[in-house]
This record gives structure tokens, sequence and C-alpha cells, in this order.
């Protein structure tokens, strides 16, 4: 090869480095760390926590460059523990969740707004009972590092977001259960630059969830 050839391929091989590099790096979700509690009025008494499973998903970031982020969640509605097996198989059934129709709920980010260096706001899409809907989460960026255990790279955030149930046709007992839904999610990603590739590769899955407007 010419030396001018070689000289191109090389630079254009930083180029791409470069780039991928510029929009962070690639995590999947750890789904042992990664925790998704909701929480809902009880008559005014109490407001139970129901604890939900994260299937799968990954997410993007570049902590020099929040606003570049991506995440990708896929979460299993039929895991859900409200502590009690009796509440859990009413939540998993047609007066909410009907995980036998809906089993999976998804949310896809569109775009992240930085409210400081490590903390901002994540607008995105959220797939939930066939309903399609725009949530906003804010997140806290907790910490990049090495795992001593695992040797692994991981990423780990706290985040927080608010739902209408009503908004997801999910509209029985209105007078035991509050229409205004708290999500309190505990996140660890594991560095895995091949989480995306996987997931986009998978489109014929998701057929069973489509949303509607």
């Amino acid at each position: 090869m010419p030396n001018r050839a070689r000289l191109l391929v090389s630079a254009a091989a930083l180029l791409l480095s470069a780039s991928a590099n510029a929009a962070g790096d690639v995590y999947r979700f750890d789904p042992v760390h990664t925790q998704v509690w909701f929480t809902a009025d009880h008559q005014h008494f109490s407001h139970p926590q129901g604890r939900l499973h994260v299937k799968d998903g990954w997410f993007q970031f570049d902590p020099n460059d929040l606003a570049s982020a991506k995440v990708y969640v896929e979460i299993d509605l039929a895991s859900v523990d409200m502590g009690d097996q009796k509440w859990s198989d009413t939540i998993k059934s047609g007066q909410f969740f009907d995980t036998s129709q809906f089993p999976t709920a998804r949310y896809t980010s569109t775009s992240v707004t930085p409210k400081d260096k490590a903390s901002g706001t994540i607008h995105g899409d959220l797939i939930l009972h066939g309903v399609t809907k725009s949530i906003d989460v804010e997140f806290k960026f907790n910490r990049a590092a090495n795992d001593p255990y695992t040797f692994k790279r991981k990423a780990g955030f706290s985040a927080q977001a608010k739902l209408n149930r009503n908004d997801f046709d999910m509209k029985r007992y209105q007078d035991v259960v509050g229409q205004d839904i708290a999500l309190t999610i505990e996140i660890e990603g594991i560095k895995d630059d091949g989480a995306a590739r996987q997931n986009d590769a998978k489109p014929e899955e998701k057929k069973d969830d489509a949303g509607k407007e």
C-alpha cells in the first residue's frame, strides 16, 4: 500500500475512534444492582412500595458531556413484587399491568438536559400497558470506576420520575390507589461496548408491546 493511502487509512481509523469515544462508553444494566421501586398512595393511610426487575437494556454516556447520553431499558412487569403474593398477583392481572398481554415496559431516551456536571433530566418515551407517553427522569451521576471484585468497569446513577397511571389506561380502584406514581431507580451498569448493538438486533422481539398514542 502506498504511503499516502496508508496515511489516509490511519487517519480514517483515528477519526472513527475519536467519534466513538466522543459518544461515551456503553454500559449494559447490571440486573442485580439495578433496582426499580414504585410508590402509590393507599387511601391516604400510607405509600406502599413495589419492586420491578430490569430485564435488558443499556446506557451510553460521557461524564464530560452528559447532553450526549442515551438510554434504553426493558422492565419485566411480571417480576412485580409488592411484598405480598396476593397483592402482587393483583397488580399483574388485567386490573393493572395485565402482564399476560403486556409483559414488558420499555423506556427510550430522546434527549438529555444537563443541570450541572453530575445531574440532569432525561427526556424519553415510556411504553407501558400498550400506551406510549413522554416521561422525564431526573438523574444524578454517582461515579464510574473499576469494580475491585469483578475487575470490570462500572458506572452508577440514582434517578427519580413520576407518572400518572390513568395516562396508561390503568384506571381501576380510583378510591383505593392513587393516580400519581413515584419511581425511585438505582442504577449500575457494566461496560459493554456491544450492548447497544445486541439490543438493536432484536426488533422482532419488541413488537408485542408496541404502544398506542
